[in-house]
């Protein structure tokens, strides 16, 4: 499996491993067939990821009710996603939210719905409307997928403004950090982690943080 490596976090003080990102692009299939392979391909970066960081071989994943899906190890955390043409895996030592997606349309009363009022005038306005909201819809959705409640919190409380860095407008904005990368100008990752002291390697440019 051709996979990339996009992000990777250390410990300062002794160089251990505290997460990695990985992703892996693949063809364009028929819908149905396509986001079955993208799920295993996701799987299958997961299974890579524990054995190439940290030397497990065998893990469960397990799933309560409706909480997020997560491994039966005593300290790894790890997160998926895909979407048409991508797979990605997030997993470490720190809990992870990741998302992707590609741009694409939203209309104007579901933009109202899930965006705050300055969210949505900002998309707006956008040149590359697409983009603007996909960024933000990644962002939601990794944040969700880190705190488990998914989308089951309300949407537009979760505020974001874009601009050269994220600015996460929100209680929690002390406790997380996020990333945004914009991988061949066709794929969107946003990824939330625990805020931390970490040395942050990228192999892809980190556009916010």
């Amino acid at each position: 499996m051709n996979a990339e490596i996009l992000l990777s976090g250390y410990d300062k003080s002794t160089q251990l491993l505290a997460y990695r990102v990985y992703c892996t692009a693949l063809p364009e299939t028929e819908r149905r067939r396509g986001h079955r392979l993208e799920h295993l391909t996701a799987l299958d970066l997961l299974g890579a990821a524990l054995l190439e960081d940290f030397g497990v071989r065998h893990a469960k994943i397990v799933r309560r009710g409706i909480e997020k899906p997560a491994l039966i190890h005593d300290f790894l955390h790890m997160n998926l996603s895909h979407c048409k043409g991508l797979a990605v895996c997030a997993m470490g030592r720190l809990p992870v939210g990741i998302d992707c997606e590609r741009p694409r349309a939203v209309k104007d009363h579901l933009l109202d719905r899930i965006c705050a009022p300055e969210e949505a005038a900002a998309i707006r306005a956008a040149t590359d409307r697409e983009t603007a909201f996909s960024r933000l819809w990644t962002l939601k959705e990794a944040y969700g997928k880190f705190t488990g409640r998914g989308i089951r919190e309300p949407l537009d409380t979760l505020q974001f403004e874009l601009g050269d860095s994220i600015r996460f407008v929100h209680p929690a904005s002390e406790d997380v950090m996020f990333f945004q990368m914009i991988r061949g100008n066709q794929h969107i990752i946003s990824v939330c982690l625990p805020k931390s002291d970490l040395q942050i390697e990228s192999a892809e440019a980190v556009l916010c943080s």
